[in-house]
């Protein structure tokens, strides 16, 4: 049976079901760039440089996320959906640190651990915030839930092993960013299917249009 309390819901946040696809290619492309930027660590001559460009690519991408997450803020705000606050506060979040991070061009692998943490953590906490506002389906919740958790897992992670090896660090956080944005890719997908009309819910809508006029 078909819970249409979380039915309708869902079917208005898939109107920017593209906000969430984009974080998940956001995501997977800059795995991609800190996989490659990893690699290059351990030059003395080009570790100063590298950590100002994977400095900037870490603020900047997740200045990024914040965008999309304005964007769906404002969005589900104009159709009165009730997860804007958390989206509007994942956007704050996310936009001041992306910020702190792009314009600060003093980094090190100890700073790189931290925010990495940070950024995983908080990205986490608004996971599982998302993933009980979304709890009246199992399989959505599952998903959001299992994402949160192990973000706050890897999170803890970078902020209890600040000095770890760059290198290392990197392929660690490449790793998480590709396993979320794939998260997000799918729940995007979800949300996408959620906008076509099913056959019961038309069903229904018939139904309850038969009564009315009777």
């Amino acid at each position: 049976m078909i819970d249409l309390a979380f039915e309708m819901p869902m079917k208005r946040l898939g109107i920017f079901w593209w906000a969430f696809a984009a974080r998940g290619g956001l995501a997977i492309l800059f795995s991609a760039v800190l996989l490659y930027t990893g690699s290059l660590f351990g030059s003395i001559f080009l570790d100063p440089i590298m950590f100002v460009a994977l400095g900037m690519l870490l603020g900047f991408y997740i200045l990024g996320n914040g965008v999309l997450l304005g964007v769906a803020a404002g969005y589900a705000a104009e159709h009165r959906i009730g997860l804007w606050k958390v989206l509007l506060a994942e956007c704050i979040f996310t936009t001041a640190l992306g910020t702190y991070i792009g314009f600060t061009l003093i980094m090190s692998s100890v700073s790189l651990a931290w925010l990495a943490g940070l950024h995983a953590f908080g990205t986490g906490c608004f996971l599982a915030v998302l993933a009980y506002k979304l709890r009246a389906n199992r399989l959505y919740g599952l998903l959001l839930a299992s994402a949160g958790l192990l973000s706050l897992c890897v999170g803890t992670l970078f902020l209890g092993n600040r000095y770890a090896a760059t290198r290392s660090a990197t392929e660690w956080l490449a790793a998480f960013e590709l396993f979320y944005g794939l998260s997000m890719l799918l729940f995007a997908f979800c949300l996408h299917r959620c906008q076509a009309p099913t056959s019961l819910t038309l069903g229904i809508s018939g139904v309850a249009a038969h009564q009315s006029e009777g």
